[in-house]
């Protein structure tokens, strides 16, 4: 569950966890330290593909009524996939997106870590020049939160 105090550790692992879970690697790499989904750029060497999970500016909605400490966020959560080609790159991103569509109601969903309003805001793509050039997506998912 996601705790008021650590809201965006908690959102930002919540996704990340899910698409780990549900999202297949191309590469198949298995065992500790091999995940290809991450809450920030590695400092490793790494081999792509690889997705991304970070937040992307959020800011308050509105109060939820007089004397209430409770407002309503926007919470918006960029996933950046990097590819090794354009298929790679479409297919990963298709396969996030409809993931997250998917799967907000339910046991174990969005809905279920207090996160609603599942909207798709962007999608913009971030190719390297050339053949060898690594291509990303940047797509900018949104949800409210009540803290």
């Amino acid at each position: 569950m996601i705790a008021k105090a650590t809201f965006l550790k908690d959102s930002l692992i919540f996704i990340r966890n899910k698409l780990r879970a549900n999202i297949t690697d191309p590469l198949s790499r298995t065992g500790s330290g091999n995940q290809f989904i991450f809450t920030s750029y590695p400092r490793k060497d790494i081999k792509y593909p690889i997705i991304t999970v970070k937040e992307n500016g959020m800011s308050t909605i509105r109060r939820l009524g007089m004397q209430s400490e409770l407002v309503e966020m926007s919470f918006p959560v960029e996933i950046r996939v990097w590819a090794r080609n354009e298929v790679e790159k479409d297919e990963l991103s298709e396969n996030v997106f409809v993931y997250l569509k998917d799967n907000q109601y339910g046991s174990g969903s969005s809905v279920d870590e207090d996160m609603f309003g599942f909207n798709l805001v962007s999608s913009v793509n971030v190719d390297e020049p050339g053949e060898e050039g690594i291509k990303s997506r940047i797509t900018v998912y949104e949800y409210k939160i009540y803290i």
